[in-house]
């Protein structure tokens, strides 16, 4: 491994030559081997982040050629630490939205009860949708969410379709999706609230 100070050739260079690695540590332009990886066995975890990854740069690389998708991350790069469309839409599809709260204080198990949802997302939450279970898992209801205008889609209002008497030994499955399709989904018991 050579480290070099200040020198002009291999200042801000990093990378990959041939079997020599440019990289920058401390402050300190670094050259050395290639690493040797063919004998470390990944794990699961790392097989399937590697997954998410690829999968990543292919939606990023297709944000990047669609003006119409590119539109949206442009708008929000500015706002942002990165450079350019492309690594926007990147650190969109690596990043999983969340359920903040499920807020059940206005479900009482009667049509037009609401149950309003607090989801955040680093660019935007598309859509929430949420299913109401019995106590032996059988669907009572489901459906989509409506997000409250002005809260820029971080807050969603489900409104309840079907009278549920037994609404307190029931649970909520609450699903956010995001703008790549990354979803989460969030479980509330409603007799634990």
């Amino acid at each position: 491994m050579a480290i070099s100070y200040n020198n002009v050739i291999t200042k801000h260079f990093h990378g990959r030559i041939g079997d020599v690695v440019l990289r920058w540590v401390a402050g300190k332009s670094v050259m050395s081997k290639r690493p040797d990886c063919s004998k470390v066995v990944k794990s699961p975890a790392q097989l399937e982040n590697q997954k998410r990854f690829a999968n990543a740069v292919k939606i990023s690389k297709a944000v990047k050629n669609d003006p119409q998708r590119a539109e949206f991350y442009s708008e929000k790069k500015k706002k942002t630490k990165y450079k350019d469309v492309y690594h926007a839409s990147m650190s969109d599809c690596l990043t999983k939205p969340k359920v903040q709260k499920v807020d059940l204080d206005g479900y009482r198990g009667q049509q037009g009860n609401v149950i309003r949802i607090r989801a955040w997302d680093k660019f935007r939450v598309e859509t929430v949708s949420v299913m109401i279970l019995n106590k032996m898992g059988q669907l009572i209801e489901k459906g989509s969410a409506v997000a409250t205008p002005f809260t820029a889609n971080r807050e969603w209002d489900y409104i309840a379709t079907v009278e549920n008497i037994d609404y307190k030994s029931c649970r909520i499955l609450v699903q956010v999706k995001d703008r790549p399709g990354n979803t989460v989904v969030a479980e509330v018991d409603i007799g634990s609230t």
